[in-house]
């Protein structure tokens, strides 16, 4: 048995804003199918994402949103839009701070190249806890929820020395619906899909 420990960065091209992943785990040299060896590893992610709106700030599709904040579910875009569009419609501030944490148990396939160069892929499943604080003038709403997750992943692999890896890839992870709700108020977030691409490094033991 051989455990590993890991890390990467990477970018979300859907939400616009930076990844970070730590996981932890172990292969054995008897896991293989077809050539290609397994691995299972945990990991836990991270990102957040957050604006500010001033009543100031003038919206080209400014009439196709007002009245504002009347749809009962929001992908991110739409909850910008709508945040903004209150700000101007009631001539104050608006923002909000959105932080997902996901945490998944994952199964990876990987494969020799040449020399030292591996190829991967893999998948993974699990819950995300996402947070949600929105301000809208002196009023406040803020909630959090638990949601399913599940991502597919693939790269390449090199190994620098025999206990240390540096990898890089792309993921694409898929988030279910968040039922927010605060003082009577509710909404449904849709994070839906992104696509991840990361670079990481990974120490054996």
């Amino acid at each position: 048995m051989t455990w590993f420990a890991g890390a990467s960065v990477g970018y979300l091209t859907e939400l616009e804003e930076p990844m970070y992943n730590v996981h932890v785990g172990a292969s054995n040299s008897c896991w293989t199918i077809g050539g290609w060896n397994v691995s299972l590893f945990g990991e836990v992610g991270y990102t957040t994402k957050d604006d500010d709106y001033y009543g100031n700030r003038l919206l080209p599709n400014l009439n196709v949103i007002a009245p504002p904040l009347q749809r009962s579910t929001y992908t991110v875009n739409q909850m910008e839009d709508s945040l903004a569009a209150a700000a101007v419609y009631y001539g104050g501030h608006t923002g909000y701070d959105l932080d997902v944490l996901p945490i998944t148990l994952n199964v990876k396939f990987e494969r020799q190249l040449t020399g030292s160069l591996n190829a991967y892929i893999g998948a993974g499943l699990g819950a995300a806890y996402e947070s949600l604080d929105i301000t809208l003038g002196s009023t406040k709403f803020s909630d959090s929820t638990w949601v399913f997750t599940s991502q597919v992943f693939g790269g390449l692999n090199y190994s620098v020395t025999p206990n240390f890896d540096v990898y890089g890839g792309a993921r694409w992870i898929y988030y279910s619906n968040a039922s927010l709700s605060d003082g009577g108020e509710s909404a449904k977030l849709k994070l839906g899909s992104d696509c991840l691409l990361e670079l990481g490094a990974r120490y054996k033991f």
